[in-house]
């Protein structure tokens, strides 16, 4: 007998994402123990991918997630920061600290700008990429719930005390923050299981 919902996580974009594994972690696994499946999404030119990133346009994210989807078997779908662009796939939608591609390109920028490096914090990206994403905009899905940090005046459905992780020099971990993210999440999905 499998898991009573699952779920797919669409982590961070570049950076952000290692940031903010643990906290990811750490929330799978507090799902886990609920008897929730939950899987990330790995976009092609990421994580373990054989494809080259600087060869990746924005559709093969999108497709990277629609067969992540299809594999899994996913029901909710929980996105995170950037990842929010790649969310509308037709399923409830979790979003925490959503961001636009536009200020997901404008921070690969500065620090590229700030570095002795050629690439974008340590990624070869297209100018075509890079222009794919900074037009990119997080959709509005039909079943849609944003969390945010308390210290962010943009708009949510609930603010949660924590420190944003994705912003530190060096990976770190909120245990509060996951918590009381994944006790969100739950239910958000008795939510969208009852309705």
């Amino acid at each position: 007998m499998g898991p009573d919902h699952q779920l797919l996580f669409i982590e961070p974009l570049f950076e952000e994402a290692n940031r903010t594994r643990r906290m990811i972690a750490t929330m799978i696994r507090l799902l886990t123990a609920r008897y929730i499946g939950a899987t990330i999404a790995e976009l092609p030119g990421t994580g373990e991918s054989l494809i080259d990133i600087a060869d990746v346009r924005l559709a093969d994210w999108q497709a990277g997630v629609e067969a992540a989807i299809l594999s899994t078997g996913a029901t909710v779908i929980a996105s995170f920061r950037g990842g929010a662009i790649l969310d509308d796939v037709g399923l409830p939608v979790w979003r925490f600290a959503p961001e636009t591609g536009a200020r997901v390109v404008r921070d690969l920028r500065r620090v590229k700008a700030s570095g002795s490096s050629d690439t974008y914090a340590g990624h070869v990206l297209s100018e075509a990429f890079l222009g794919e994403l900074e037009a990119a905009q997080a959709p509005s899905p039909a079943r849609l719930r944003t969390v945010r940090l308390a210290t962010d005046a943009a708009a949510a459905d609930t603010k949660i005390e924590g420190s944003p992780l994705w912003r530190r020099a060096e990976p770190g971990e909120d245990r509060a923050l996951s918590e009381a993210l994944t006790a969100d999440l739950l239910q958000w999905i008795d939510q969208c299981v009852a309705s």
